[in-house]
């Protein structure tokens, strides 16, 4: 994997967009390049960029999410970091950003993106978080921790795995070398094996809880059942003579209330049928009236037509006095308009030529007005200008003034800062040494807090060694009370059991369902034969009801035709009235060819109303005609549907005979399963009579199944409880052996923190005198300036009033010449304002003195016009002239309007007049004829007056429902008495059968007593079988167990050897010996990797601890030390060679052609220095490009190619070197 170029934006304190471009020639002839500047300024950030973008966090973050943003530069609303990158693979690009809401500073931050995308095309492979990092590490062959470890070792962990315990190593080498598998596969073989042992003493404790019967015993068990079984017989026998005796008396019960019921439903009927009376008199009497319906409506048209007439004629003779004056005051009115029309437009003439003098006067006034007020305009702007030059002048001398006191105050200034001229040449001296200062006080106070944590970590082995022994004991005291608790559950296992294996528990579990499986079956047989008892009783009463409702249609047929006859007779009457009223209506005719004007042919009138659409209409005779065809209709084809329904009633009453034979051969056949079902669970109906009886032994079955199922749940929750147990003291005795070997080790840790306390103090020392030394040469060169002391915590705040002050001097410096040169620059601007200020105020007089005398002819102009005309406008006058002129031309032809109108209804209203009265005259003798016949027609009827017939007519509804309720009377009684006589004769058929003379509650407590004594020997039948087929099945259980103890030993073999070889509860056995292989080819790396650096220096595994190194010195005769006790400068070298080696281990199946290492060289003096510098600038022969991070000052000497790290104000940096640009 080789790093081609790096993009970020807003990333700690380098703000704004970065792109750094290792393709530069530069860092490819070198193959070693340095990232240097001040601690702080944002040297790690570059390589926290590469990690970010691959990855999405950094060795400093462990996650940058919705929730936390640590990186992103503060007072920035968005950040992001890419990188291109190529493998063997292809040339890749991979992109992560976050950004705030709308990129606001403080707005929420938002969810992250990230993605990976082919380099060449664009194409974009992932974009989904778990994907990206899946893709990343197939494409570069390293997760998070494998990159830290190969590409790029963070700042702290260089030595990491130098400095780390042996227990520590060993994680460290499962993540480097992939070989966490070998922990996985030591614990489970180790699990497998302890599994495989619990299952064979399980098999065993099974077969030891096997109970089996003697042959003697089974013998006699059987002949005892055979006995039982035949004493049940005999009791079912007893049992079902008794239940027939009881159905017998139930069915006798059920016939006598029956009885009852019909007798009080018969009283109910002849109540009514006696409240009916008097409504079937008045149906009686309206099928009467229907005769004499067609003469009554032609009687009652003629009737309402002439009263209609004479109602109008004098509605007429009314109207007309109140007509004729209506005309006469119209015609008055049209005249008074028309001359006020006249006037109005002699007035509009002479107006006119007045106005054209005025307008012409008014254009001139306009004219001048303009002239006036464009001078006024410019005076104002001119006095304006004038007042604006002499602010101006005024500010002017003001300014000049304040310049004056200024300059004073500047010199002033100078006099008592003189001594901070110096600074200009001496500053950045003074600055190199405070930047020296805070580096060494920076180095004084981290190894303070080395020594501080080498004494935590002393103080806590020294805890953890008392923990340990603690620990010790408490592991021997868990042992033995979990032993005591895994004997307790293993008694109240034996106890749950009840001296039966769990295999009994469930086969006799599973006898109890089939058995309510059964039952459940011969339930739902009797609940089908109950149904079908039910639809043969329903069917005949079906058949029954069927008879009923012929006879009753019959009946409603006859009904019908005789009121289809009544119907036929109303609507003749209907269509006679009809067509009188035709013959007026056809004289539309003749009217349709009268035109106004002209006289009619019939009576010589010129004014015909009728001939407008004023024609007697007849709809409402109309309606009632089609009404009573409708309903005429209506009744016709409800005989037919009637006609239609008699004979699907007979075809009910076949199908129903037919369906009750059917159901009456089911329920033979369903009684026969029934019978079958009991004999198969050994039931008798004698005794079992009543569907209750068998839910009753189901939901004992079900009892029983709760039971047995809450003990086996029991049983296998002890089970369960035992293995547990079981894996605890195990791991609580490994727990004891493993604190022994811990305890050995922190004696040896303990030793090793006193030798590095020891070695920091010296450091410590050394550091501070030098710290010391240049504090007080710094505080000398300071002195000139006013400084009297230089606390060191005041470094930062020293340098910066320096630099204010130097700033200052050279910003009053600058200030003193800009304000000499503005004031010369004032004075001349303040002479030429006052010359052009003379200049425009004589202007500004002559104008004023022109405006004057226009002003004074405008004036006299309007007076003139305002004594012609006043303040009117012309336009407007004209205007208001012509609308009322309109006004009245509009009046006159509405006034002319309703005039003629009002004399054309006048003539109207007199020829309506006549022609109703000649109509009226000759209708007279045909109403008196109509009005003798209906007379005649209504004794004839049975009437004696026109009151009596009309109180006497019902409308076809009330009719109808008073002949129904007569027919539904009529039905009620017919089937009350059918019913009645059914019911009787049955229960005289019942009674002569006799079955039985004593009383009820005898017979209930014989079947009572027979029941429980069945219930009785059914139970312990069932529980000799069940005792019978648990014996057989304890041998057949018996065998199998033993063949499976057999196989499950050869199984054990299996296991038990191949965990002596690699297995064990924390998985250490079969690790440690594959880490130990790993270990060994990381020491060859290393030491071909520290051959280069030193050849004084050999590194090889210790013989006593598997993980722990020594080291080989060749310069002291090849003495075999412990790393523990090595210098900085040597703990240096051996850890960068332990990293490398580390790196090539950790790459071996991708190509790391980048190497990045963030980690102080201040330990190495010049020459270990420049070999180490050489090793790493070496490794460009295999194509490589390292990057060193580091503030040394002899290191940056050392490396021509840098990237350096420039801080600015701010808490902000910027880069600058080879490749480097900000966008």
């Amino acid at each position: 994997m080789k790093i081609k170029q790096i993009r970020f934006q807003n990333l700690n304190s380098l703000v704004g967009e970065w792109i750094i471009d290792f393709s530069h020639p530069a860092y490819l002839s070198d193959g070693i390049f340095a990232i240097t500047g001040p601690t702080g300024a944002g040297k790690t950030t570059v390589l926290d960029a590469i990690c970010l973008a691959l990855y999405g966090r950094t060795p400093r973050l462990e996650r940058v999410n919705k929730s936390s943003n640590e990186i992103m530069s503060r007072h920035t609303g968005s950040c992001y970091a890419e990188i291109s990158f190529e493998t063997r693979e292809g040339y890749y690009r991979c992109h992560w950003s976050q950004q705030r809401a709308r990129k606001n500073p403080q707005g929420e931050l938002q969810p992250h993106r990230h993605e990976i995308a082919d380099a060449h095309s664009g194409q974009i492979l992932e974009n989904k978080i778990r994907d990206v990092a899946a893709r990343v590490e197939r494409i570069t062959g390293m997760n998070f921790t494998r990159f830290t470890r190969s590409i790029m070792l963070a700042q702290g962990g260089f030595a990491a795995f130098l400095q780390a315990p042996a227990d520590e190593r060993a994680p460290i080498l499962e993540q480097i070398t992939g070989t966490e598998i070998y922990s996985e596969i030591s614990r489970k073989v180790h699990e497998r094996q302890r599994e495989e042992n619990d299952r064979l003493k399980i098999l065993q404790a099974e077969i030891s809880g096997i109970k089996l019967l003697t042959t003697e015993e089974e013998e006699a068990l059987r002949q005892d059942m055979q006995a039982k079984i035949a004493r049940g017989k005999e009791r079912q026998e007893e049992l079902k003579g008794l239940q027939l005796v009881l159905d017998w008396l139930d069915r006798m019960v059920g016939w006598e209330n029956e009885i009852k019921d019909i007798e009080e439903q018969w009283q109910q009927y002849l109540k009514r049928q006696q409240a009916f009376q008097g409504e079937a008199w008045r149906l009686e009497k309206a099928r009467q009236a229907m005769v004499l319906d067609a003469p009554y409506i032609r009687l009652k048209d003629l009737r309402d037509l002439q009263k209609s007439n004479l109602s109008e004629i004098e509605r007429i003779r009314e109207e007309l006095p109140r007509q004729k004056e209506a005309a006469g005051k119209a015609a008055e009115r049209w005249e008074n308009s028309r001359q006020e029309l006249i006037e109005l437009k002699l007035l509009r003439k002479s107006e006119g030529e007045t106005a054209k003098k005025v307008r012409e006067m008014d254009i001139l006034l306009k004219q001048q007005g303009q002239v006036i007020k464009g001078m006024e305009v410019a005076i104002g702007t001119s006095e304006n200008e004038c007042s604006a030059l002499q602010g101006e002048i005024t500010s002017g001398v003001e300014k000049a003034k304040e310049m004056g006191q200024a300059l004073l105050a500047i010199e002033e200034y100078r006099r008592k800062n003189a001594q901070d001229a110096a600074l200009l040449a001496n500053l950045t001296g003074i600055s190199r040494v405070f930047k020296r200062l805070e580096e060494l006080l920076s180095t004084w106070q981290q190894k303070g807090l080395e020594r501080q944590r080498a004494a935590l970590a002393l103080q806590s082995l020294l805890d953890a060694r008392k923990e340990i022994a603690a620990t010790h004991e408490s592991n021997k005291e868990l042992q033995r009370q979990q032993y005591d608790v895994l004997q307790a559950e293993q008694d109240k296992l034996e106890e749950a059991l009840q001296g039966y294996e769990i295999a009994w528990w469930r086969d006799e579990l599973e006898q109890f369902k089939e058995q309510n499986d059964k039952l459940q079956n011969l339930g739902q047989v009797w609940d089908w034969m109950v149904q079908l008892e039910d639809n043969i009783r329903n069917g005949r009463e079906s058949i029954q009801q069927l008879d009923e409702q012929q006879k009753r249609l019959v009946w409603e047929i006859e009904q019908g035709e005789k009121e289809a006859g009544h119907l036929a007779a109303r609507i003749d009457g209907l269509e006679t009235r009809v067509l009188l009223l035709n013959r007026i209506r056809d004289l539309e005719e003749e009217r349709a060819q009268l035109e106004d004007g002209k006289a009619c042919p019939l009576c010589g009138a010129t004014e015909h109303p009728y001939a407008q659409g004023n024609i007697p209409q007849m709809d409402e005779s109309q309606k009632e005609l089609n009404q009573a065809r409708k309903q005429h209709k209506k009744l016709s084809e409800d005989l037919k549907k009637k006609e239609i329904l008699r004979g699907k009633l007979d075809k009910e009453v076949e199908h129903s005979g037919a369906a009750v034979k059917e159901a009456e051969q089911q329920l033979e056949k369903e009684s026969k399963l029934r019978r079958e079902g009991m004999n198969e669970l050994g039931l008798d109906l004698s005794v079992v009579k009543t569907r209750d009886e068998l839910e009753r032994l189901a939901n004992q079955s079900r009892q029983n199944i709760i039971n047995h199922s809450r003990q086996l749940k029991m049983i296998e929750t002890w089970q369960k409880n035992i293995g547990t147990l079981t894996l605890h003291y195990e791991k609580s005795r490994t727990a004891f052996i493993q604190s022994d070997k811990e305890l050995q080790a922190a004696i040896l840790q303990q030793k090793q923190a006193d030798q590095e306390d020891e070695r920091l103090q010296q450091e410590y020392l050394s550091l501070q005198g030098e710290l010391e030394q240049l504090q007080e040469e710094t505080l000398r060169e300071i002195s000139p300036y006013g400084m009297a002391d230089l606390p060191l915590e005041q470094l930062a705040a020293i340098q910066k009033v320096l630099d204010e002050r130097k700033k200052r001097w050279e910003a009053k410096e600058k200030e003193k010449l800009d304000l000499e040169k503005a004031v010369d620059k004032l004075h001349n601007e303040v002479e030429q304002k006052r010359i052009l200020l003379k200049d425009k105020a004589s202007a500004l007089q002559s104008e004023r003195e022109r405006l004057k005398q226009q002003q004074e002819q405008y004036r006299r102009q309007q007076e003139t016009r305002f004594e012609l005309y006043g303040k009117r406008d012309p336009d407007k006058e004209e205007a208001r002239l012509d609308e009322e002129i309109g006004l009245a031309e509009e009046l006159v032809n509405r006034t002319y309007e309703d005039m003629q109108e009002l004399q054309r209804h006048q003539l109207r209203l007199e020829e309506r007049e006549k022609t109703l009265a000649v109509t009226v005259q000759n209708r007279a003798p045909e109403l008196q004829s109509s009005e003798e016949s209906f007379t005649r027609q209504l004794q004839q009827a049975g009437f004696e007056q026109e009151e009596d017939y009309r109180q006497a007519r019902l409308s076809l509804e009330e009719q109808q429902a008073l002949a129904q309720k007569a027919e539904a009377l009529t039905k009620e009684a017919t089937e009350l008495q059918t019913r009645l006589k059914d019911r009787q004769e049955k229960l005289q058929r019942e009674k002569e059968q006799k079955l039985s003379g004593e009383a009820r509650e005898v017979l209930e407590e014989k079947q009572r007593l027979g029941e429980q004594e069945l219930i009785d020997l059914r139970e312990e039948i069932g529980a000799a079988r069940r005792t019978l087929e648990d014996s057989e099945q304890s041998r057949r259980r018996m065998q199998t167990q033993l063949q499976r103890v057999e196989e499950q030993k050869k199984e054990l073999q299996r296991w038990q050897l191949l965990h002596d070889l690699i297995g064990s509860a924390d998985g250490k056995k079969y690790r440690n010996f594959a880490q130990g292989l790993s270990f060994d080819i990381m020491i060859k790396h290393a030491n071909r990797q520290l051959h280069k650096m030193s050849d004084r220096y050999i590194l090889l595994r210790s013989q006593e601890q598997p993980l722990e190194l020594n080291i080989i010195d060749n310069y002291q005769a090849g003495e075999i030390r412990s790393t523990a006790n090595l210098s900085g400068g040597e703990s240096f070298l051996v850890s960068l060679a332990l990293a490398l080696g580390l790196s090539q281990m950790a790459s071996r199946k991708v190509s790391v052609d980048s190497l990045f290492l963030d980690e102080g060289f201040g330990a190495l003096d010049e020459d270990v220095l420049d070999t180490a510098l050489n090793t790493l600038a070496g490794l460009q022969q295999d194509g490589k490009l390292i990057g060193v991070i580091s503030h040394v000052p002899a290191l940056k000497e050392r490396i021509s190619t840098q990237i350096e790290v420039i801080t600015q104000s701010g808490g902000r940096s910027i880069l600058q070197g080879p490749g480097c640009q900000r966008q």
